[in-house]
Parts: C-alpha cells; sequence; structure tokens
C-alpha cells in the first residue's frame, strides 16, 4: 500500500471540503425578539416562542441574564443548555438562526449554527467574545458538538464542522 505524503494529504482534505460545500446549502430563521412570542416571563427571565423552521420549533429560554435555545421535534423537545455548553458566564444570542441542509433539499437538515456573545466573566462583563455554537441534528438526536472561537474565517469553520459531524459526538 502507497503512503501519501503531505501533499497527497492536504490534496484530499481539500477535496473532502469542497465536496462538502457543494453538498450542502444555508436557509436562515430570525431569533430577534421582534419576530417571537411571549409565551411566558418573570422577574428572572423568559421564554419567547421564535420561528419554526421544517417542523422543528424554536424556544429562546433567558435566565440570569444568560439564553439559550430549546428545539422542538416531533413533540420531543431538546434543550441545547448553551449556557452550560458554550460559557456558563452572561450572554446573548445572535439575531438569526443558520439552518443547514442538502443542498435543495431544506427539509434534510444536518444542523443548526447561532452565534453565542459571552461576558469573559464576572470581573469584565464588558468584554464580549462572540463564539459560534455548532448543534447537529440526526435522526435521533439534536444536540451541541462543538463551538467555534472568533478567528479568521469562523463562519466557514463552523459549516465545515457542522457539514462533517456525521460521527462527531455531542458535549
Amino acid at each position: 500500500m502507497k503512503r501519501l505524503g503531505w501533499l497527497g494529504i492536504t490534496s484530499l482534505f481539500f477535496i473532502s471540503l469542497l465536496a462538502n460545500a457543494t453538498r450542502f446549502d444555508s436557509s436562515y430563521s430570525s431569533i430577534e425578539l421582534r419576530h417571537c412570542k411571549l409565551l411566558e416571563s418573570d422577574s428572572m427571565g423568559s421564554v419567547q416562542s421564535c420561528p419554526a423552521f421544517r417542523g422543528i420549533t424554536v424556544k429562546v429560554i433567558e435566565g440570569d441574564l444568560r439564553q439559550t435555545i430549546n428545539l422542538t421535534r416531533k413533540n420531543k423537545e431538546y434543550p441545547l443548555n448553551l449556557w452550560h455548553k458554550i460559557s456558563p458566564v452572561f450572554s446573548l444570542l445572535g439575531t438569526k438562526i443558520e439552518w443547514r441542509h442538502t443542498k435543495g433539499k431544506p427539509e434534510d437538515i444536518k444542523g443548526i449554527i447561532v452565534r453565542f456573545n459571552a461576558s469573559e466573566g464576572m470581573h469584565e462583563s464588558a468584554k464580549i467574545t462572540s463564539y459560534l455554537a455548532v448543534i447537529k441534528i440526526s435522526a435521533n438526536n439534536i444536540c451541541v458538538i462543538g463551538k467555534v472561537a472568533p478567528q479568521a474565517r469562523q463562519n466557514q469553520k463552523a459549516r465545515d464542522m457542522l457539514d462533517g459531524s456525521n460521527n462527531m459526538p455531542c458535549f
């Protein structure tokens, strides 16, 4: 069996990325409060119902100045617990969800990517780090598989992670 050199391995990696880039596409839905409906609220937080996508409903949950998302599919709710899995400090979600799906088949959802803005801690709450949370949607589960820290091509790196996530475990 012939060993692949660095050039061969690099070529295979880029061929794989190009194949995934042509296989998947994105659609978007809003999680801005003006597009959501208030379901419940108290002095500690609220629950908002935001626009669904292809039968998956979206709830934005806020509590103690932190936000997360729950997704519901076929009457089963999947709490994503972003406030534990991405960062436990004060947080604020972005304004949209990116739904990754097979190109030309938005009903064949691969997962979602959502911006998660987190304070750098209790003593530096004005300093914000803007992560991308990467959530895989499979036939039997919906779960967080990773986060992408701010960097060059952050959005593309999150897409690449999700597009190649078939064997990635939940965390």
